[in-house]
């Protein structure tokens, strides 16, 4: 029979589980939140027999997910992918804030301040991030942006096919913790000088055109093009299913955008592409 496909969504509270579970249901997933871990076993057998579930999204708990994950690992009928959400320390204190919402481990008193609670949480994070097929940063990513990024990974009938995610940034907001290469353009000329380019971006077409049209960017990306042709051939034959390559500049606004432009629709024509800008996206 074909396997179950099970999704386990675990990370730092705070981070987006509650969204994730949202957009997996919009999906057609079967969605549990907080299911008894001790009852995990039942609960496989349950999806071995039962024709009722397919595909199934669970969040679960920092502390429960490494017997969640060597409790599914351990069925033979189950493909279970573990997507770990991460956000910076400081984002989720203020989240918190914001929402004026509880901690998780201060309702269980394992912990006395909110301070606490996330330095607790990063402690037991180390373990099961290893273990995650998928990690997404989210301390500056909106919600329809995560909802992008979910969609490109359980697109349905592309479960097999290789995906490459072009992402710019800018290096004073910081590196996109998710990204598997990263990809420093700062050397080449900055529109930010040049006071008619510094209001646009690298979407529009005198920052991309300026861009483009030095000879620094064109030796730039004959050169990046070899060394990524054969990278993500290697990749892919290796069995990767995602590759992530930031590239960034210095505010993410031009350089990088174009860049990230070019390589999008470059790659597009062999790979399954998509392209995000973090900090040009408003």
């Amino acid at each position: 029979m074909d396997k179950i496909e099970v999704v386990i969504v675990t990370g730092m509270s705070g981070a987006g589980k509650t969204q994730a579970m949202a957009i997996f249901e919009n999906m057609e997933y079967r969605c549990i939140d907080n299911y008894p871990v001790a009852l995990l076993k039942e609960f496989g057998d349950l999806l071995r027999t039962s024709t009722k579930y397919s595909k199934v999204a669970m969040a679960v708990s920092l502390g429960d997910a490494i017997l969640a994950v060597r409790v599914f690992s351990n069925m033979d009928w189950v493909d279970l992918t573990v997507i770990f959400l991460d956000c910076e320390d400081e984002v989720l204190l203020s989240r918190y804030k914001q929402t004026r919402r509880s901690h998780p481990l201060m309702i269980g008193n394992v912990a006395s301040s909110l301070t606490e609670a996330i330095q607790f949480e990063r402690e037991m994070a180390d373990p099961i991030s290893k273990l995650a097929n998928i990690i997404i940063d989210t301390t500056l990513l909106k919600p329809i942006k995560l909802q992008d990024k979910l969609e490109i990974y359980f697109h349905k009938g592309n479960q097999d096919t290789f995906r490459v995610s072009f992402v710019s940034f800018g290096y004073k907001h910081g590196v996109p913790k998710d990204a598997d290469l990263l990809l420093d353009v700062r050397f080449l000329p900055n529109p930010f000088y040049i006071e008619e380019l510094r209001a646009q971006t690298g979407n529009d077409k005198a920052v991309y055109d300026y861009v483009m049209e030095q000879p620094e960017t064109q030796e730039f990306i004959e050169k990046t093009i070899v060394y990524y042709d054969y990278l993500l051939k290697k990749y892919e034959e290796e069995g990767k299913m995602q590759m992530i390559i930031g590239i960034g500049c210095t505010g993410g606004q031009h350089r990088s955008v174009t860049l990230t432009n070019y390589f999008a629709d470059h790659y597009s024509k062999f790979y399954q592409v998509y392209k995000w800008h973090r900090d040009a996206d408003h």
